[in-house]
């Protein structure tokens, strides 16, 4: 290969990869979807969710736990490269008479449900579950399903 062919093979890389470069900063990004926010109090779940499981945990100290899962619809659009946006809910209704409706929101393991500021999570994984409030506070630890129908 002689200079000539050298000099323009490195010319024609120099100008692809500038023109990939170039595409690439202009392109815009697709907008991702957003989750609306949970509502606190437990409610009819929409027309759009069906239910997929209801459930009864047991947890430490006799503590009890009872959740009926919703399956969303699933997405149509999701940004490539992002996780997709989970659209379940879960209603939940605790031993001491508090019930929540919640959204589910994005987690590496298990799913995850929460009330709109994130006081309020629960988690579930397996036939495990667990309650935190305030960020922090575990008040409902070592859940275990007791009963499906």
């Amino acid at each position: 290969m002689n200079k000539r062919m050298f000099l323009a093979l490195a010319v024609i890389c120099i100008v692809i990869v500038s023109l990939l470069a170039l595409s690439w900063r202009t392109s815009k990004p697709r907008p991702v979807p957003s989750v609306s926010p949970a509502s606190s109090v437990m409610s009819s779940p929409s027309a759009q969710k069906s239910p997929e499981a209801s459930v009864v945990y047991m947890c430490k100290g006799g503590r009890k736990i009872e959740a009926v899962f919703y399956k969303g619809e699933p997405l149509i659009s999701v940004v490539p490269g992002q996780p997709p946006v989970p659209n379940g809910e879960v209603d939940v209704k605790l031993d001491d008479g508090r019930t929540w409706k919640l959204t589910q929101t994005i987690s590496a393991d298990g799913s995850r449900y929460a009330n709109s500021d994130e006081s309020f999570v629960f988690w579930s994984k397996g036939d495990g579950a667990l309650v935190l409030e305030n960020s922090q506070e575990k008040t409902y630890t070592g859940c275990v399903v007791t009963h499906q129908p």
